[in-house]
């Protein structure tokens, strides 16, 4: 972005990087697809801080799927606004949500 736009929408240089970097990762961002196949990303999930703190069904499947390939099944409201998904080999009810940031993408 330009010294001439940044001073028309009144940021800083660095708001201007964040938001060129914000807007990269958006044309980056994989569109995901009801059926496609995905793994979680195991050792992301664990990491992080709350993990401890989590339903343990929840904790549960992620620990006996943290091997497996699976299925993506989108809800397009719950997907489109939050960017996150459930999966077809979940049987739980409700189904747990995953964010789509937590998933290895398979290529073919």
């Amino acid at each position: 972005m330009n010294r001439e736009t940044r001073r028309k929408l009144k940021i800083t240089k660095e708001q201007a990087d964040v938001l060129e970097r914000l807007r990269k990762n958006r044309e980056d961002e994989h569109v995901f697809k009801d059926g496609e196949k995905v793994k979680l990303n195991y050792e992301q999930i664990v990491k992080r801080n709350d993990w401890e703190k989590l339903n343990q069904k929840y904790k549960k499947f992620v620990e006996e799927s943290k091997d497996s390939i699976l299925t993506i099944q989108i809800d397009e409201i719950v997907h489109n606004k939050y960017k996150l998904i459930s999966f077809k080999e979940d049987t739980m009810e409700p189904k747990f949500l995953f964010w789509v940031g937590d998933l290895l993408i398979l290529k073919d």
